[in-house]
Order: structure tokens, then C-alpha cells, then sequence
């Protein structure tokens, strides 16, 4: 347990724990400025602060390696182009459906941060674009470009019809069936201009069971009444049939989900190549540049340890992301103030990093991978 040093001053609660699945939550997350990377400092520097003004500087850099990013990287960059190009050309009038795009891929590679970043930026686009404000008759709407829904495991109809108002703060949002729970949702679409609908953990709808196909089915309906486009996001969403909307054989040839919907996804990160040891190399040197240790020095994640990065996350980033968070943590709390792999193996992460670790550790060792660390040293000794 962390104890408040003696003489530390009163901290500034600087968790931001709003709930992007509201409106305030939204506009909270989409307002504020990013963080400021804390001032670098030397060892020296540290030993010389009082005790109080290093409780509070240790404190800042904790809070700033738990939130860096989102890093971009080519996957990244390229479907930010594709949501782009489908929001950007769709600019049907009324009556016409907008296609959709759904993000498939395998957890723990950033698909919801990767989603919330894009809507934050489309969110102040508009904003700047065309004001705060919408003109109604008697006076004014806000304008609200962005909606995020997060489904669970009970999603119904009714539900989602629910969690649309309560994102809006509509009074009574719980009250009414799933009708007119659209209808008021609908209305509000309409009156604060949203253009961007995204909905978040698809995966939970079990399209062989009936809630989950009215869900589905309810999609193509709010698709058809809502002028926005729909970025759907899930993990195995193609092999759940959510596209195909649980039909089979040649019945799925019926489905106008996988007519409407666009597919894109992110890959894990991978060394086998040298494009994805580039990339990954790339990665780590964004990181890098970011991390506040007074012994810190260049080459320190993108040289010396990518390889044990890359094993230790198995190219997953939320899994990288958490060893390095949570190292630097224990290197600041040590007074080590640097990271190597003696300290990072005393830190655990995620079940199923720890479960490929030692297969990975074993292909880099027999040379079954190419190790990018081990190249990166000889060009350099040469």
C-alpha cells in the first residue's frame, strides 16, 4: 500500500473516469486537452526534491505512462483511412441507407481505444466545422456528432433502444417499449446532427438465440431511420455469423448485413518479416520517446529489449502496454529509474501474454524468429 510521504501536498485527482457511454462522459473525454508529459529529471534532481514535490512528480509520471497513446502505427493509419473514406462519402440523402463499418479482430490490440480515437476527432471536426449549436425553431439544439455504445452479455432491443436515450439524457430513458424508446432516440439523432454511431463489444450478441437476432435485425431498422454511419466493433465478429446474420448455406446470400458492412481489422504486431520487424521497431521508438525515467537513455525498449517486449506481449499492444506501465511504475517506486529485463520479469501481466511467453522466448533463442535486438547490435558493432 502507498503511503502519502510527509509534507506531500494535497494531489489534484487526475484519473479521468468519465464514462464515454454518456453524453457528459463523452464531451468530457473529447473536450479536454491531452496530457502533458511531465519534465523530464535527473537522478540528481530527484534525490534534491523534497519529499512532498516527489510524492506528486512520481504520481504524474504513473498517470502518464498508464495513458500514452494511442500510438500510430500503419495498421492504425489504415483503418483511420477506411473510416474516413466510408464517413467522408456518406453523404446520401435521407432516404438512403449509409453503409457501415465493422472493426473485427482478436483482443488486446487497441480496437476500442483505436475507435474512440477516431470519434474523438471526427466529435471536434464537426464541431469546429459547423458550431456548437444547431438552430431549431424557438431556439437551439447541441450538437452531439458522436454517439458510443457499449453492448453486454443481455443486450435486447429494448435495452438498446435505452441505452441510446440515456446517452443523451433524455428523462424516463428506462421507461417505454422498445418502439418508442427508438422514436425518441431517432428524434434526438436527428435534432443534434449526430453523424457517427459506434457501438462497441458486438461480439456479446449471440446471433443463434432470439435477442440476439432481434438485436442484429434492430440494426438494419436504426440504419435505415438514422442518417449516420454505424462502426461496429467486436472480437470474431465474421465466425459468430453476426455478419451473415445467422443464416447458412446458400440462405446467407440473403443477408444484407454483409452487403451494408465493410470489414476492416488490426493485426497483431509480428518480427517474422522485416516490415513487421520495422513496424514493430517503430513502435517501440514511439514509446520510447514518451517513457520518464532519470536513467532512460536511447535504444533502451526499441534496441535493448524488443525481442523480450515481443515475447513478453506476444505483439499484442494492450498487453505491451501493460508491462511497460506497470515496469515503470516499479522502476520509479525502486529508485531504479530505467527498465531491463531483471526488472520487468518480476512484473505480471495478462494471462494469455504469460501463457505464449515461454514458446516465444524459446523461437527467439533457437533462432526460429528473427531477432531484431541481436541485428540491430551487430549493424551497429560493424
Amino acid at each position: 500500500m502507498t503511503t502519502v510521504a510527509e509534507g506531500a501536498v494535497a494531489l489534484v485527482d487526475d484519473e479521468r473516469d468519465w464514462n464515454p457511454s454518456t453524453k457528459a462522459g463523452w464531451f468530457a473525454m473529447a473536450d479536454t486537452p491531452a496530457r502533458s508529459r511531465p519534465r523530464s529529471a535527473t537522478t540528481g534532481e530527484l534525490k534534491a526534491m523534497a519529499p512532498g514535490e516527489r510524492f506528486v512528480y512520481d504520481h504524474a509520471r504513473a498517470a502518464w505512462h498508464a495513458n500514452i497513446g494511442p500510438i500510430r502505427t500503419p495498421g492504425i493509419d489504415a483503418l483511420f483511412e477506411t473510416l474516413d473514406e466510408v464517413v467522408g462519402a456518406n453523404r446520401q440523402d435521407g432516404e438512403k441507407v449509409k453503409a457501415a463499418v465493422v472493426l473485427d479482430a482478436l483482443p488486446g490490440l487497441g480496437k476500442t481505444t483505436a475507435a474512440l480515437s477516431f470519434g474523438q476527432a471526427f466529435h471536434r471536426t464537426q464541431i469546429e466545422l459547423y458550431g456548437a449549436q444547431v438552430p431549431a425553431t424557438g431556439g437551439y439544439w447541441q450538437r452531439i456528432p458522436v454517439v458510443y455504445l457499449g453492448l453486454t452479455s443481455n443486450t435486447t432491443m429494448r435495452s438498446l433502444n435505452a441505452m441510446l436515450c440515456r446517452f443523451y439524457g433524455l428523462p424516463g430513458a428506462d421507461r417505454g417499449n422498445a418502439d418508442w424508446l427508438a422514436n425518441r432516440a431517432a428524434e434526438c439523432v436527428a435534432n443534434c446532427k449526430t453523424r457517427l454511431v459506434i457501438v462497441d463489444d458486438v461480439h456479446f450478441l449471440d446471433v443463434n438465440r432470439r435477442d440476439g437476432r432481434e438485436v442484429a435485425n434492430h440494426f438494419k431498422w436504426l440504419a435505415n431511420t438514422f442518417p449516420v454511419t454505424f462502426f461496429f466493433v467486436g472480437v470474431g465478429l465474421r465466425a459468430r455469423g453476426l455478419l451473415d446474420e445467422g443464416l447458412c448455406g446458400a440462405d446467407a446470400a440473403f443477408s444484407q448485413t454483409a452487403r451494408r458492412w465493410s470489414v476492416a481489422s488490426l493485426d497483431p504486431f509480428e518480427i517474422a518479416t522485416k516490415t513487421g520487424r520495422a513496424t514493430w521497431r517503430q513502435l517501440l521508438l514511439g514509446i520510447e520517446r514518451e517513457l520518464v525515467l532519470a536513467n532512460a537513455y536511447r535504444g533502451m525498449i526499441a534496441r535493448d529489449l524488443a525481442d523480450y517486449l515481443f515475447a513478453r506481449s506476444s505483439g499484442h499492444f494492450a498487453s505491451l502496454m501493460s508491462l511497460l506501465a506497470r515496469g515503470c511504475y516499479r522502476s520509479v517506486k525502486t529508485g531504479i529509474e530505467t527498465l531491463s529485463v531483471e526488472l520487468l520479469d518480476a512484473v505480471r501481466i495478462d494471462q494469455a501474454a504469460e501463457t505464449a511467453r515461454e514458446h516465444l522466448h524459446a523461437s527467439l533463442a533457437a533462432g526460429l524468429l528473427p531477432a531484431g535486438t541481436d541485428r540491430t547490435r551487430r549493424e551497429g558493432a560493424a
